[in-house]
């Protein structure tokens, strides 16, 4: 072995320290390593090596069960990462799942900032058999549906795991200076049957979950200066049957859409899509959407927004808060075409922006005026010290001669290592776009202040938001109010080492004042949580609270119960159980009943996967007792997933509300991201008959709709 390899493994072997320091220089792979789980390759054994991980979870700064090692290599096209997993191989808890279900099993995880900028990171997950899962994380806020192309393989050996993975520089966004680039990174991992999470360099108590201001520097050289362009055309075909007017219907479809990609630099990325595919092949969850005063709203998977759509984070959104979304990507439907630039410019400026062109809902009285809307969204952020920024955000939804437009600003600052102030204010109009002048302009504006460490977590925000605020692009809850809220989270960690890991106490309080009636609102919360070993949570609460609406005030308080458990590797469960009061908005009266929520998942084997979830809420009227409704709402999803490419699945969902059963079948397989085949059928079968002028009310069920679609698409990439 060379001097110089000497030196290297010697600074490897160094690397088992408490906190960051650094950084890592990677070793350059002059033979790229085979990505088969076997740490055979001649790189592994002159890369650098850190060890000496630390838990964050339940406790901060404590040793991990068993060891872990890290290995760092590159070339000039691909990062590549390599994991010794020290365990017990007969409790290790894997599945071999589709893509991003492995949350549940042991994992390790590489925090990649690849700017090292303390702005953003991709988390790229790998199990004991080699299951992917990537996510990205930005201003508190990590999102699952980012889906990369990379590389990685896992094996089971007599004392541990082993996992390597290989990442494309394509394939994420850097900055590069000379072939010269410097990313931060923190190494993760999850031994589940012991609820235990840790890192390298470890977590600083007095940081908390503060990822992005402890990363360790990772420092490249040689990176070959890379142009990305991808293309991507799919073809969707789908035939279906409607029940209308007492008769099938029978239409079918094809739609072939084209998607392209193009690097502008490594760290700038233009797409553009012509009648985009958006079909969704995770079927929505079935929510709760009666007696809502808001509409629900779905999390967002159709794969052309996920590029950067970290970007659209925004300060004080969320949560409890009112404004929680300014884009909400999921309001263009249906676009005829889209164009959309994200990316940085500089070492500090980041800009997103998207222009669509989106079919209009066809059920709109002015549908036959225009049938299309133009949707418009900006987004600046000026990076500033550790992961502080300050940001402008620009939306604008026009049709049929009526503009709504949201601007504004936000930021968040951070200080004295645990403390961050953050927050907004936005403006939105309604206008004629003929000259008519502005009809509606109110606004919305939030600041809060928090503290996040090992022992404590608290925060304190004020709000305000107009009566006639309007966001057509973002996704609104309750506009009109004031509130000042508090939160406070103290952590307890006993100290003998026993079966409760640490104790979660909350206290909650906000007062909420509704502009149109001038009366306040209440809420006062809390709850008393514990941590045990295997994934197991238990959690009571109570909250005495109140909501004005249409000017009176009623009552909202609960009382929960909360348990979840990973009683084995292969069984899970969650069971939720409230008292509660609530307001039935349809005649404005005073209600009370009960909410109840299980979950149940059996992982029959590494590639057999039973799920089952059942939600029951329930509305009294608290004066006469009569009911306003109860439903139950329950899923049954059934998955074979023959290898880490193709999977089986079949959903069923009965809504007993509606009387609605809807059962589904999926074919799915997916050689990378983009490169895919799709199969699938769906049916719907309501109680009810056609009486020869309506459909009403029966005993027996009829099958209303059903449904077959095909979809193939393959990547290039160049």
């Amino acid at each position: 072995m060379k001097l110089k390899h000497y030196i290297t493994l010697a600074l490897g072997l160094v690397l088992s320290y408490s906190y960051a320091q650094g950084p890592i220089v990677s070793a350059k792979a002059t033979t790229a390593p085979q990505i088969d789980g076997v740490l055979d390759d001649e790189v592994w054994q002159e890369s650098p090596q850190v060890t000496g991980y630390k838990t964050f979870v339940p406790d901060f700064a404590k040793d991990m069960p068993y060891k872990t090692i890290a290995y760092v290599a590159h070339d000039e096209e691909n990062l590549y990462f390599a994991f010794k997993c020290y365990d017990d191989p007969r409790q290790i808890k894997t599945s071999i799942a589709a893509r991003d279900k492995i949350a549940a099993d042991d994992w390790i995880c590489i925090n990649l900032d690849s700017f090292n900028s303390g702005q953003s990171l991709y988390g790229l997950y790998v199990n004991p058999n080699g299951i992917q899962m990537d996510t990205r994380f930005a201003a508190g806020s990590e999102d699952i549906g980012l889906d990369l192309i990379w590389y990685s393989a896992a094996k089971i050996v007599e004392d541990g795991y082993v996992v390597e993975a290989k990442i494309p520089f394509k394939s994420i966004r850097y900055a590069a200076e000379d072939g010269d680039v410097e990313m931060g990174v923190i190494f993760e991992r999850k031994i589940s049957r012991f609820s235990t999470q840790g890192s390298f360099p470890a977590l600083d108590p007095e940081k908390g979950f503060a990822f992005l201001t402890q990363m360790m520097p990772l420092k490249y050289s040689g990176v070959k200066k890379s142009k990305l362009v991808e293309i991507l055309p799919a073809i969707t075909y789908g035939a279906n049957k409607e029940h209308v007017n007492g008769e099938q219907v029978t239409e079918s479809n094809f739609e072939p859409s084209l998607t392209t990609k193009i690097g502008i630099t490594s760290d700038l990325v233009f797409d553009a899509t012509i009648n985009p595919d958006f079909s969704q092949v995770e079927s929505d969850a079935q929510q709760v959407e009666v007696n809502q005063r808001f509409p629900v709203n779905y999390p967002e998977r159709r794969p052309f927004f996920l590029e950067g759509n970290e970007n659209f984070n925004f300060a004080g959104t969320g949560g409890f808060a009112p404004v929680q979304m300014v884009v909400n990507s999921r309001s263009i439907v249906s676009p005829k075409f889209a164009t959309k630039l994200t990316g940085k410019v500089g070492d500090k400026n980041i800009i997103s922006a998207i222009y669509a062109v989106d079919r209009a809902d066809e059920g709109l009285a002015d549908y036959a005026d225009d049938k299309t809307a133009d949707v418009t969204v900006f987004r600046y952020m000026r990076s500033l010290s550790q992961d502080s920024y300050v940001g402008l955000i620009g939306t604008d939804r026009t049709r049929n001669g009526f503009a709504n437009t949201v601007y504004g600003f936000d930021g968040q600052y951070r200080f004295k290592e645990s403390y961050q102030v953050s927050g907004h204010y936005l403006s939105s109009a309604l206008r004629m776009t003929s000259g008519g002048g502005v009809l509606q302009n109110r606004g919305s504006g939030s600041i809060s202040i928090s503290k996040n460490t090992r022992s404590f977590n608290g925060t304190i925000t004020a709000l305000d938001i107009g009566e006639d605020f309007r966001s057509d692009v973002g996704y609104v809850t309750r506009t009109g109010i004031s509130r000042v809220t508090v939160s406070l989270n103290p952590k307890i960690f006993p100290k003998i080492d026993g079966l409760i890991k640490r104790i979660d106490p909350v206290l909650y309080t906000s007062l909420t004042k509704d502009k149109p009636s001038g009366l306040n609102e209440h809420v006062i919360y809390v709850q008393l949580a514990a941590t045990l070993p295997r994934n197991t949570r238990l959690a009571v609460s109570a909250d005495r609270s109140s909501e004005i609406y249409l000017g009176q005030e009623f009552k909202d308080g609960s009382i929960s119960l909360n348990a979840s458990s990973q009683i084995t590797k292969r069984i899970y469960f969650r069971l939720n159980y409230d008292w509660d009061n609530g307001t039935y908005y349809p005649t404005a009266e005073q209600g009370y009943g009960k909410r109840i929520g299980a979950t149940l998942n059996i992982q029959a084997s590494d590639k057999f996967s039973l799920d089952f979830t059942h939600r029951f809420v329930s509305l009294y009227n608290e004066e006469t007792d009569l009911k306003y409704y109860d439903i139950h709402i329950a899923r049954g999803r059934l998955i074979y997933q023959m290898n880490k490419y193709l999977f089986f699945r079949g959903i069923a969902q009965y809504n007993s509300l509606s009387k609605v059963f809807s059962p589904n079948l999926l074919v799915s397989f997916t050689y990378i991201p983009g490169t895919v085949v799709h199969l699938g059928w769906g049916s719907v079968y309501e109680k009810v008959r056609w009486d020869g002028t309506d459909y009403v009310p029966a005993n027996d069920y009829l099958n209303t709709a059903q449904g077959f679609f095909f979809k193939a698409s393959y990547l290039w990439r160049w």
